[in-house]
């Protein structure tokens, strides 16, 4: 909606039938755990809804919530940072790997590099993680990212570029020569 007009709940509740499961998808990729993902996802929601009015319709709405849960994700993170410099303690870590394979074992080792992957992104700090789901995961250009995080192209593609040599040497640390 444009000039301060709220969306009413009814198409509020539209908007999460059309874009909920992507943007639970991005919270997911970029939390460390599921239940920090739930977690994101409910403040996304809440900030979202009480923020209606800066909603357009006409744009971008799935946009608008990816930078509102962005722009949380950025707070938790820097939250857990200082809560870990006070403890000096690492949060647990929480990888699902929830597999059905019954194949052979390029199935096994396939989806034991997915899961090592999944694992050193989430690993990653939040400015290399956020561009690398939303690139590789959610499939969104550069452009796009670089709207949602409020940083230039270039920045995007350094960060992508320093992304892709963390993951490849922690890939190669878990003993996947050619990740």
């Amino acid at each position: 909606m444009k000039g301060g007009e709220s969306l009413t709940t009814e198409e509020f509740e539209r908007l999460l039938e059309i874009y909920g499961n992507d943007i639970y998808s991005f919270c997911l990729n970029i939390m460390h755990n599921r239940a920090n993902a739930e977690d994101l996802y409910q403040d996304t929601v809440l900030t979202a809804f009480r923020k209606a009015d800066q909603i357009d319709l006409s744009e971008n709405p799935r946009s608008y919530l990816i930078s509102v849960a962005v722009k949380l994700s950025h707070n938790y993170f820097r939250k857990e940072k200082r809560r870990n410099e006070r403890t000096a303690s690492s949060s647990p870590e929480e990888i699902d790997n929830i597999s059905d394979n019954t194949d052979v074992q390029s199935d096994v080792e396939e989806s034991a590099l997915e899961s090592a992957l999944r694992k050193v992104v989430s690993e990653l700090d939040w400015k290399y993680r956020i561009p690398v789901v939303l690139y590789y995961f959610d499939e969104q250009d550069l452009a796009y990212i670089s709207g949602i995080m409020k940083i230039p192209k270039g920045t995007v593609k350094s960060r992508l570029h320093k992304a892709r040599e963390i993951i490849a040497e922690k890939l190669k640390q878990e003993g996947y020569e050619n990740g």
